[in-house]
C-alpha cells in the first residue's frame, strides 16, 4: 500500500466519521438517492450514448449498489466501480456477471481500461471528498470514448446559513451549551462539503477536455448536477 493511498483512506475515514455505519447508511438510503428523478436524468443524458455493449464506470462506488442497479436495468452491461475505503469494500454487495469493483485511489487513479473504452462515468457525491480531482478527471477523459458522457451529482459551495439550517437545528449551533466537539464536526464538514463551487467544477471539466452540456443546482444550491461530454 502506498503512502498516498494510506493518506486518502485516513481522510475518508475522518470524513465519514464511522466507516461501517456510513457504509450501512449508504445501503439504507440508496433507493432514496438513486430514485426516479435520478433515472429520468440518467436516461435523458447518459443512456443515449450507450454502445451496443455499454461500459459504465462508477467513481466512489461504495458498496456497489449502483452497479447492481445498472445491471438490472441494462442486461449485458459492463459496470465497473472504483473504491478504496476498506469499510466500503468490506460491505460490498454480491455483484452480477459483468460487474466488478476496482480498488483505486481517485487522487491518482490508473484504471486497467483501454483508451476510449468507456461509454459513461458516474460520480455521485465523491468529488467534494477529494483534495484535488484533476487526476481523476484526466483518467475519466482518457477512458471515455469520444462523445462519452460524465454524470456528476455532488455537494457544492453554499452559504454557511443555508448549510447549517439544512444540517442541524440552528438554535443548537448557537447554544452556548452545545459541546465543542459537535461544533467542530459541523464546521469541518462545512468546509469539506463546500470545497468546490459549481463554477469550479465546470472550470475543471472545461480545462480537462470536456464540454459541459447541462448544469443545475438543487436543495437551495447545496448540490449540483452536471453532465459533461468528452470533446470529439
Amino acid at each position: 500500500m502506498t503512502e498516498r493511498l494510506q493518506q486518502t483512506q485516513a481522510m475518508l475515514a475522518r470524513h465519514h466519521r464511522d466507516g461501517e455505519r456510513f457504509a450501512a447508511q449508504m445501503k439504507e438510503t440508496f433507493a432514496d438517492r438513486v430514485n426516479e428523478l435520478f433515472w429520468a436524468e440518467w436516461d435523458r443524458w447518459i443512456t443515449p450514448v450507450y454502445s451496443a455493449a455499454p461500459v459504465v464506470v462508477d467513481l466512489g462506488t461504495g458498496p456497489g449498489l449502483f452497479l447492481q442497479a445498472l445491471a438490472g436495468r441494462t442486461p449485458g452491461i459492463r459496470a465497473i466501480g472504483v473504491e478504496c475505503a476498506p469499510y466500503m469494500l468490506q460491505a460490498a454487495v454480491e455483484l452480477p456477471a459483468g460487474c466488478e469493483i476496482l480498488s483505486e485511489d481517485l487522487h491518482d487513479p490508473h484504471l486497467p481500461l483501454a483508451d476510449g473504452a468507456v461509454d459513461a462515468v458516474n460520480a455521485s457525491v465523491v468529488l467534494h471528498e477529494m483534495h484535488q480531482p484533476l487526476r481523476a478527471l484526466q483518467e475519466v477523459h482518457r477512458c471515455l470514448k469520444p462523445g462519452g458522457r460524465f454524470y456528476i451529482h455532488d455537494w457544492v459551495r453554499a452559504p454557511l446559513e443555508v448549510y447549517i439550517r439544512a444540517q442541524t437545528e440552528e438554535a443548537r449551533v448557537f447554544d452556548g451549551a452545545t459541546p465543542v466537539d459537535e461544533l467542530e464536526d459541523l464546521f469541518i464538514h462545512f468546509v469539506e462539503h463546500n470545497r468546490f463551487s459549481r463554477d469550479d467544477l465546470v472550470y475543471l471539466l472545461n480545462m480537462s477536455g470536456f464540454a459541459v452540456l447541462h448544469s443545475a443546482l438543487s436543495k437551495e444550491g447545496r448540490f449540483a448536477r452536471i453532465v459533461a461530454e468528452k470533446r470529439i
